[in-house]
């Protein structure tokens, strides 16, 4: 008997420990920090040839007010090199933009 209450004291503490350790879900970007992305991005000089390059681009803003790109999802190297290098670490007005959450944002360059 004792050996049960053992084990489900150790089963019960996991499951506490995981549930609060989970990361924070993704949030849908907001106007205000959508303005700021497209103003970082500016204008490619890619030539598409009529084509559309997609990506889905997750970013994190800190407490110093600046976008962290967690990840960068699209199947062109160059692309993800250009968000990465326009996006990370660039300060922004986090004016109603919650510090510590991870933000997805849609990108499609045409």
């Amino acid at each position: 008997m004792k050996n049960l209450k053992v084990t489900l004291a150790i089963i019960l503490f996991s499951v506490s420990t995981i549930v609060s350790a989970a990361v924070k879900t993704e949030s849908p970007i907001g106007d205000d920090l959508r303005t700021e992305v497209v103003k970082l991005l500016g204008h490619h000089q890619y030539d598409l040839e009529n084509k559309t390059l997609e990506a889905e681009v997750s970013v994190l803003v800190n407490n110093k007010n600046e976008l962290v790109v967690v990840s960068v999802n699209s199947s062109d190297a160059a692309l993800i090199a250009f968000v990465t290098t326009k996006l990370n670490y660039k300060k922004i007005d986090g004016k109603g933009i919650a510090k510590g959450s991870i933000f997805t944002i849609p990108l499609k360059l045409t």
